[in-house]
Formats: C-alpha cells, sequence, structure tokens
C-alpha cells in the first residue's frame, strides 16, 4: 500500500502528460482551465468526456490488474465522434493510432503500443463511440518522481 500515492501522482502525469501530447495534433486542444471548447475542435479531457463538443477524446490510465511493474501503465481513450457521423469517431480513432501507436522515445515515454479497441456504438445524441487501448512503458522511471 505504501506505492499508493506514488502511483497516484505518476498516473496523473501520464494522463496529463498524453493529453499534452494530443492537444499538438492541428484541431486537437487540450485546455484543463479554459477557455471552454469550439464545437470545431476535438477536446482533450482529463478522464470523462463532457457533453460538448460533439468530438471529444477522454484520457485515463486504468489497470486490468495489478502491474507487476510501474513503468508500464495502460491508457484507454474513450473517443466521440460528430453527431450523426457514422465514422467519425474512427477516423479520430486512426489519428491517435499515427500520433501514438509505434511513437518514437519522447516526454518521458519509452514506447506506446495499441493493445485492443472497442466500438461502443452510438450515445443517445447519435455520436459515435468508441474506446482506444494502449500499453505505455515510461522512460526512466527514476527520473519522473
Amino acid at each position: 500500500m505504501a506505492d499508493a500515492p506514488a502511483n497516484l501522482t505518476l498516473d496523473v502525469e501520464l494522463t496529463t502528460r498524453l493529453a499534452e501530447i494530443l492537444g499538438r495534433v492541428p484541431t486537437f486542444e487540450w485546455r484543463p482551465h479554459g477557455p471552454a471548447y469550439q464545437s470545431s475542435e476535438v477536446a482533450i479531457f482529463y478522464g470523462r468526456v463532457l457533453d460538448t463538443p460533439d468530438r471529444a477524446i477522454g484520457v485515463r490510465v486504468y489497470s486490468p490488474a495489478d502491474e507487476p511493474h510501474l513503468s508500464r501503465r495502460r491508457v484507454q481513450l474513450h473517443v466521440r465522434g460528430r453527431r450523426d457521423d457514422i465514422a467519425d469517431a474512427d477516423r479520430l480513432a486512426d489519428v491517435l493510432f499515427i500520433v501514438l501507436d509505434n511513437r518514437l522515445r519522447g516526454d518521458g515515454i519509452a514506447s506506446i503500443i495499441r493493445t485492443s479497441f472497442s466500438q461502443l456504438g452510438a450515445d443517445k445524441t447519435g455520436r459515435e463511440e468508441r474506446t482506444e487501448n494502449y500499453l505505455i512503458t515510461l522512460d526512466n522511471l527514476e527520473a519522473s518522481s
């Protein structure tokens, strides 16, 4: 249990770092302290995706079981597409794959590999959703504390 605070800090730092990386993609925006996202932007959220704008990605660190090594973390990206556009979430996920999968070392991350994805269908307002799951190996864990 002594590792819990360090794990939490690591998860917060990793989630924030991934949101910053995604926020560098053209039309993607990471603004955790405002101003409000515009409808033309793909909003990057820490954790849950809010109701607006339509196009959004939520970043969340998770673990299916206790990981034996803190240097590897699992991340789920919740992707939501444009209203009434059946393929928009898939297009956004394609961009995520290009940006993240087999990403070159940097930003404290040694490697990123997509492990799975799942189609979730449309929400009640017709916005298609899916999840993307990635395994991330951190670079020089001691340097990030």
